[in-house]
């Protein structure tokens, strides 16, 4: 379902929008399942909670997950959320590989995610994609964005030091839980971050990465993108330029 005026009005000043619609239980179920086998045998490469043991209850992030199976690519260009893509960026979307491409699966005592911005203000817009694999609540450390932090007019370190809850703009983010297969889709400048999973279970989701493919691309066939809607078209100046001889 494409936005409205009013919900892409809401995107651009805020910085974020829960879609209305979720992705398919039968979606849903071959991801979960496709991932837990991902988990159980460790395929590399895999970030690992911060304990000694490394068993697939450690296992805090599986990267690179496009190339891993079909279903996930299946996932990251399904209409629901190309569709909502689209009053964002436009019709010419591609999917990054070499940004996101992971599913953080976030086991019971998770370490927080650190509060940061993925790209500064003045950067092409970068939209990332929370696909919720499983509910996402404030007991298992659902996301937490600060809403309209994508057009702060200062300079901030994007990846402060400080942990997530003592930093000064924590007061100023809100909590954003999520059903099972529900989208989350969010500026990358805004900052955001989460808490550690107090809950007896994960908490895994996707996340991706889009942009538009825009006037300043000249490469049409870069191997970290793929194209998942529209075409890869010259779009900035005209030539021969209008009114010239």
């Amino acid at each position: 379902m494409e936005l409205t005026e009013e919900e892409i009005w809401y995107f651009k000043h805020n910085g974020f929008r829960r879609l209305p619609e979720c992705l398919p239980d039968d979606l849903v179920n071959r991801l979960n399942a496709v991932t837990d086998e991902q988990i159980d045998r460790m395929i590399e490469p895999v970030v690992w909670e911060k304990r000694k043991t490394r068993t697939p209850h450690d296992v805090r992030r599986l990267s690179k997950i496009i190339a891993r199976a079909p279903v996930y690519l299946e996932a990251a260009s399904h209409p629901i959320i190309t569709e909502a893509l689209r009053g964002v960026v436009g019709p010419n979307i591609e999917l990054l590989t070499n940004k996101h491409n992971h599913i953080m699966v976030r086991p019971p005592g998770s370490d927080s995610v650190y509060w940061h911005s993925g790209e500064q203000p003045y950067d092409h817009t970068l939209i990332t994609a929370l696909v919720y694999l499983q509910e996402s609540t404030l007991e298992n450390g659902c996301i937490r964005i600060v809403p309209g932090s994508h057009l702060r007019p200062f300079r901030r370190d994007r990846r402060p030091k400080e942990a997530f809850r003592e930093s000064d703009l924590h007061g100023l983010s809100v909590p954003i839980p999520m059903p099972r297969g529900g989208v989350l889709l969010f500026n990358d400048c805004c900052f955001h971050g989460s808490d550690i999973n107090m809950s007896d279970g994960s908490r895994r989701s996707m996340t991706l990465a889009y942009r538009a493919h825009d006037a300043h691309d000249v490469l049409k066939e870069d191997p970290e993108k793929i194209l998942i809607s529209g075409e890869r078209v010259y779009t900035g100046h005209p030539h021969p330029f209008p009114g010239s001889n």
